[in-house]
């Protein structure tokens, strides 16, 4: 009768180490191979990096598509590096747009009648 309370707490303690250590639910969002295809520029709108810091195994860049797909690539390959940095330019020239610094000519200022 002693040996139930104990295999109780020794289930609950295994439940509370394996979602501790990722293994739960957050686990599930992981790439598990790299997609070795050139992806276009023009189907890409966003990246996240993936790694043992947010839980994950492998090492990649998460790539969403415009219809919301992901594709995971290899960080370390030189056509992934520059479509980061293509997606990085692209959002600081939407958030500076947004912000009232066009990227083109300034806006005509109305003259004023003295």
């Amino acid at each position: 009768m002693a040996l139930r309370p104990f295999l109780l707490l020794l289930m609950l303690a295994t439940i509370l180490i394996s979602q501790a250590q990722g293994i739960g639910s957050s686990a599930s969002d992981c790439c598990l191979k790299l997609s070795q295809k050139s992806i276009p520029k023009g189907v890409v709108t966003s990246y996240r990096l993936q790694g043992p810091e947010s839980g994950c195994l492998l090492r990649a860049v998460v790539f969403t598509t415009k219809k919301n797909r992901k594709i995971c690539a290899s960080p370390t390959d030189s056509a992934v590096q520059k479509m980061m940095k293509y997606l990085d330019k692209k959002a600081k020239n939407g958030k500076n747009r947004k912000m009232g610094h066009p990227g083109g000519r300034p806006k005509k200022q109305r003259q004023q009648r003295v």
